[in-house]
């Protein structure tokens, strides 16, 4: 058995536009190809463009793939242009706690926007492509699904020297369940079918030495997961997926690289400083002696 944690920072661009240009205003009401105009909808004396409805589909982390994006992200365009028109209309906009909301947005869109711009990698070369699949066979030519039987259960009552013999070489968690239902401890049985492919790097690769009857155990503060094996298949995928998909990991792992030293750069050339305790960073675990 083995625990994990992972954790994933997602970073999504946003821009708030407060107004366009009298130009891009005429932009947008040139006809397009369809013959009709680039004004999408109209609400409170406003008229919603094309491109306001695709920045709002960037803002919501949208695909344009997707066919009811374009409905989800007019929907929000429209309702926040409703409720910003009725705030206007009462005055809310000169208040202080509005001004300062209103500022802290617009710093937020530019961070978004600028951390997307500067931390986007270079373009992966085929080599790097190549090499990628080859070093991670777990994601790919090696590629397995796995069904899962779930038991989530209260850390507190996680006592593993106690609940491993009841759950480690058995098919289901039958014995488990039934001492725990002794004992009156609460538990959920679930289940789950997933790619291998689906989970953090460290997982991935453990799982791939495991087979039916095995487990992981996810320990957290609240709750514990067991995980076990119930059913393993193969699962590739066609080889002509294998490159866009590992073009797509490489930038985002690049991306992620990038962010983190540009921020650690940002703070250093910022001189930054914190003057609250309670608000200042953690200081870092110091490493724990080895045993001899």
């Amino acid at each position: 058995m083995n625990g994990f944690l992972s954790g994933r920072l997602v970073a999504a661009a946003a821009v708030i536009v407060v107004s366009l240009s009298a130009s891009a205003a005429s932009d947008d009401k040139k006809p397009v190809a369809s013959g009709k105009t680039q004004v999408v909808a109209r609400a409170a004396d406003r008229e919603l463009t094309l491109t306001d409805l695709r920045l709002e589909m960037s803002r919501l982390g949208l695909s344009p793939a997707d066919p009811a994006s374009e409905r989800v992200a007019l929907e929000s365009l429209m309702s926040r242009t409703l409720l910003a028109k009725a705030a206007r209309d009462t005055s809310l906009h000169k208040k202080p706690e509005a001004i300062a909301r209103m500022y802290a947005a617009q710093d937020q869109a530019l961070a978004d926007l600028y951390l997307s711009i500067a931390s986007q990698p270079p373009e992966p070369t085929r080599e790097e492509i190549t090499r990628f699949i080859r070093e991670n066979p777990t994601l790919f030519a090696a590629r397995k699904t796995y069904d899962f039987a779930i038991l989530t259960l209260e850390s507190k009552n996680f006592k593993e020297d106690a609940l491993t013999p009841l759950f480690d070489k058995e098919a289901d968690f039958a014995r488990l369940a039934g001492l725990l239902d002794k004992a009156g401890a609460g538990y959920r049985l679930s289940t789950l079918t997933q790619s291998g492919a689906a989970f953090p790097a460290p997982i991935r690769v453990q799982l791939a030495k495991y087979g039916v009857r095995d487990n992981i155990v996810l320990r957290g503060d609240a709750e514990t997961q067991i995980l076990k094996i119930v059913a393993v298949r193969d699962d590739p995928g066609p080889e002509a997926s294998w490159g866009p998909l590992a073009r797509r990991l490489l930038i985002e792992e690049a991306a992620a690289k990038r962010a983190e030293a540009l921020m650690a750069r940002l703070k250093k050339e910022g001189a930054v400083a914190y003057y609250r305790a309670s608000a200042a960073p953690l200081a870092a675990d110091k490493p724990a002696p080895k045993a001899q």
